[in-house]
């Protein structure tokens, strides 16, 4: 992937700051998880680590940290791209689609739905009753839209669109309590209130960097930009400020 270092780095300050890996609200089983950004094509829950390829989802039994076993193959589809993990749910995003599933049982993934969209790259996030889907342009992503999905997972086994938010390059997204972090390339990080959840509200774009993705974590809001990582203040959400900036 393009920005693969960078996201090393962005998962490694992630990892810091979650103190090796300390309990995640995302967390349905209590186990311990990391922390990772929308970009991701890796994730680590209830003692298990999921991976997704362009085709299949991988699954590994950590319960022998020092040995993972690989207990089962998934095939999802074509052009994966990103997972994410909420609760005991996983959210696979492709070029043309979303797909939600069941792990419930942690070693068999199961499939609950499936949104289909224009073709194009497709970072996600989600809560129990909602997903943030990112979809753009581009020579790899191929579709000719630029825009936030927001889908209703009340009936999980069929999303259902509730409303398209209009933007110029999105590429990842982070979301803490009722804040919605939008990486809009060039344009800035578009900060987004969240108090009615199928209607996002813009309330600030954060200018002077190209914004790729970001992880929220407490008080600080990490992103992947161009040339490096920067670090934000979040803990007064009307008033980010930066604190440093990780560039070469």
């Amino acid at each position: 992937m393009k920005y693969f270092y960078q996201y090393l780095v962005l998962a490694a300050i992630a990892l810091a700051c979650c103190t090796s890996c300390s309990k995640n609200d995302n967390s349905s089983s209590g186990s311990d998880t990391g922390t990772g950004g929308s970009l991701a094509r890796f994730t680590i829950t209830m003692d298990h680590l999921y991976v997704v390829d362009g085709k299949n989802l991988y699954t590994f039994d950590l319960a022998t940290g020092y040995a993972p076993v690989k207990v089962n193959t998934t095939s999802i589809g074509f052009n994966i791209e990103t997972i994410y993990t909420w609760k005991d749910k996983l959210f696979i995003g492709s070029r043309d689609a979303m797909y939600v599933y069941s792990i419930a049982n942690p070693g068999e993934p199961s499939l609950l739905g499936t949104a289909s969209h224009a073709r194009a790259c497709d970072p996600v996030v989600a809560t129990d009753t909602v997903a943030y889907v990112t979809v753009r342009t581009g020579t790899t992503c191929g579709g000719n839209t630029n825009a936030l999905y927001v889908y209703d997972l009340h009936n999980v086994v069929q999303p259902l669109l509730k409303n398209t938010v209009n933007l110029n390059n999105p590429h990842g997204l982070g979301l803490q309590d009722n804040i919605l972090y939008v990486c809009d390339g060039n344009s800035g990080l578009k900060v987004y209130n969240l108090k009615e959840a199928y209607a996002p509200v813009l309330s600030r774009t954060i200018t002077g960097e190209t914004f790729y993705d970001c992880i929220p974590y407490g008080d600080v809001l990490i992103c992947m930009i161009e040339g490096g990582t920067a670090l934000y203040d979040i803990s007064d959400i009307t008033h980010i400020r930066l604190l440093s900036k990780i560039t070469g």
